[in-house]
């Protein structure tokens, strides 16, 4: 009986402690929320304040800033007027229409004696002097001449393709590394170029190089194809 009451007891006890640490807990954040809620209108004017700055300056992070050099010069070209001066475009020029003029020669060629093949055996035909198995034979021949026109052509355009993109390369070449030799004596920033097609589209005629790049470019072209 005195085991149940002491039992009774320290339950109370446990109770009551429990309940006084939930009345400290809320008391506690009570407390601090009360500070919080406490706040004069000036207080809460400073934070908002102090909020907006720090977004400020997070933002002021955002995007990025293009320094142009200290001494900017630009220039441009006309590129109209240089592929219609310049004289290795000419000359390349000249030297593609050589090489198709060539190509379509030989074509005209292998055309022309399949044409006169292909009569000769029509006629033989009509004036009955093939045989059947001559007739065949010849039928075959033909076949075969027109399916090598065929590839010679394809052949051909191949060629004629790979020499133009040859002669590109080598023109594109030439005209890039002479401006880059150009541009750093002149100590341009910027060379760009200028012509009907171009993004340029309008730029002060006293930007502009095009005449002293042409005659530079062909006294170069002269030399070099003088001591090949």
């Amino acid at each position: 009986m005195n085991d149940n009451k002491s039992t009774q007891v320290n339950l109370v006890l446990n109770i009551i402690l429990l309940i006084a640490v939930v009345i400290l807990f809320i008391l506690y954040f009570t407390k601090d929320n009360g500070k919080n809620i406490a706040s004069s209108p000036k207080q809460e004017k400073a934070k908002v304040a102090s909020s907006i700055k720090t977004v400020k300056e997070d933002t002021s992070t955002v995007g990025f800033e293009v320094k142009m050099p200290a001494h900017f010069t630009v220039a441009y070209v006309n590129t109209d007027s240089l592929w219609a001066q310049y004289k290795f475009v000419q000359d390349a020029l000249t030297q593609l229409q050589n090489t198709e003029s060539q190509m379509k020669a030989r074509l005209q060629s292998k055309a022309k004696k399949l044409q006169d093949d292909y009569e000769k055996y029509v006629r033989q035909g009509k004036a009955g002097l093939l045989t059947l198995q001559q007739q065949k034979d010849t039928e075959a021949r033909l076949t075969k001449q027109q399916q090598e026109g065929v590839q010679m052509e394809q052949n051909l355009q191949g060629q004629l393709m790979a020499h133009k993109q040859e002669v590109n390369n080598k023109l594109t070449d030439a005209i890039l590394s002479f401006l880059n030799s150009y541009r750093m004596e002149h100590h341009y920033t910027l060379i760009l170029q200028y012509g009907y097609s171009s993004g340029l589209l309008s730029a002060s005629p006293k930007l502009d190089i095009t005449k002293d790049v042409i005659k530079r470019l062909n006294a170069k072209y002269d030399f070099d194809k003088s001591h090949q």
